[in-house]
């Protein structure tokens, strides 16, 4: 009878696992990535500087993101994540509301006054997506591999919900290029003072943008939408 050898124990199976620190690594190169391509463009921060302002090797960018052409698309995947706290419920609370107005012109004006003074405190309180304007911006004077990102994710919903609004107000239809126009001019409006930023500022001698002024500049683009939508009060009372 043969002697039968002791089977060899099997050494347990150890999951895979990601790099130690990968989520916080993960966000910290998005986070500083982010604010690079805001201020210099893909073309203009290299791989290198991109890790040491995050803090990691060069190899990390390409194990995270596949490269920098991976990480610019992440960013701006992370960009319309940070921002739906603000954009999404801004859109839903402007479909709802032109839907409750009915047509109802002084309901309308309200509103316009709500989404202006809304998207002014969004472009220009201090430390509110600074770098995250700033970014966009760029994207929509030299388009990229993000640009097509934020208009299906931020531009085109935020765009239409406004559109409705125009549209209500002027009794035309939302698809109408005219409408298209006049959307444009009225988020235009509030996205000019984020650019021109710096600008305004010094024109009128501020520091910063605080309680005392910004409700200045809101009166002075609520003013300017109202009677661009024929939602002033002259024509209301006219009415």
């Amino acid at each position: 009878m043969q002697n039968s050898k002791p089977e060899a124990k099997k050494k347990p199976h150890k999951p895979l696992r990601g790099r130690p620190g990968g989520d916080e690594s993960r966000g910290r190169i998005l986070s500083s990535a982010g604010q690079l391509f805001a201020e210099r463009g893909f073309n203009g921060v290299s791989t290198r500087e991109l890790a040491k302002e995050a803090g990691v090797n060069v190899s990390a960018i390409a194990y995270y993101f596949r490269g920098k052409k991976g990480l610019y698309r992440a960013v701006f995947n992370q960009l319309i994540e940070d921002t739906n706290p603000f954009f999404l419920p801004t859109a839903a609370h402007l479909r709802e509301s032109v839907a409750a107005a009915d047509g109802d012109r002084k309901a309308l004006a309200e509103l316009t006054r709500w989404l202006i003074r809304t998207l002014l405190n969004g472009v220009l309180n201090e430390g509110a997506m600074q770098w995250q304007m700033g970014l966009m911006l760029r994207e929509y004077h030299q388009p990229t591999d993000g640009f097509a990102i934020l208009m299906e994710h931020r531009v085109n919903p935020m765009h239409d919900a406004v559109a409705g609004l125009v549209a209500a107000a002027t009794g035309k239809d939302p698809e109408d290029p005219e409408i298209l126009l006049l959307t444009c001019c009225l988020i235009g409006q509030c996205m000019a003072f984020g650019a021109a930023r710096g600008l305004v500022l010094a024109r009128l001698n501020w520091a910063t943008f605080n309680t005392e002024n910004l409700p200045r500049v809101v009166d002075t683009v609520t003013g300017v939408a109202l009677a661009m939508l024929g939602l002033d009060e002259e024509v209301l009372d006219a009415a």
